[in-house]
């Protein structure tokens, strides 16, 4: 017997894309604390095991620093970002997640490919992490290659 009552689906929340100033805000807070990760691991720790290793301490600073810095960044990105939180803990406390196109996680090798592309969006001159302030998604041109966004936690 029905009701003559039909349900319709529950509608879908509306998708608000994370302005520029609230990406930049959360990028300020993801470089401190990488900065923190890459002092402990490229300072403190060259300057405790280089002697017992033998080997000069400016040269493994210098070797440590370049390696901790490219892998602690990589890392932290893309490992957050694919989490089940979709995001680091700069863009937590702003309240705002990264996605793929469908709204989904992303997955770990999206976020890589993500990171690795904000090379383009520094060059030349930050123009394709400014152009999030000025496309209709918010996207950057890392964005765009990858085809995630940043959005508006609901």
């Amino acid at each position: 017997m029905t009701t003559g009552i039909t349900e319709s689906p529950a509608a879908a929340p509306e998708v608000r894309y994370a302005g520029f100033w609230k990406r930049l805000l959360a990028f300020v807070v993801d470089l401190g604390v990488t900065s923190l990760i890459f002092f402990a691991l490229a300072i403190i720790l060259p300057i405790l095991l280089g002697p017992r290793l033998g080997v000069p301490r400016g040269s493994v600073i210098l070797a440590a620093g370049t390696v901790a810095w490219l892998a602690v960044t990589w890392l932290y990105w893309a490992l957050m970002e694919s989490s089940s939180k979709q995001g680091t803990v700069g863009k937590d406390l702003v309240g705002i997640m990264v996605t793929d196109a469908e709204g989904s996680r992303m997955s770990f090798r999206k976020a890589t490919l993500r990171h690795f592309a904000k090379v383009a969006s520094a060059l030349p001159a930050l123009a394709g992490f400014t152009m999030a302030g000025f496309t209709a998604k918010k996207q950057g041109l890392h964005d765009l290659i990858t085809g995630s966004r940043v959005v508006v936690k609901q």
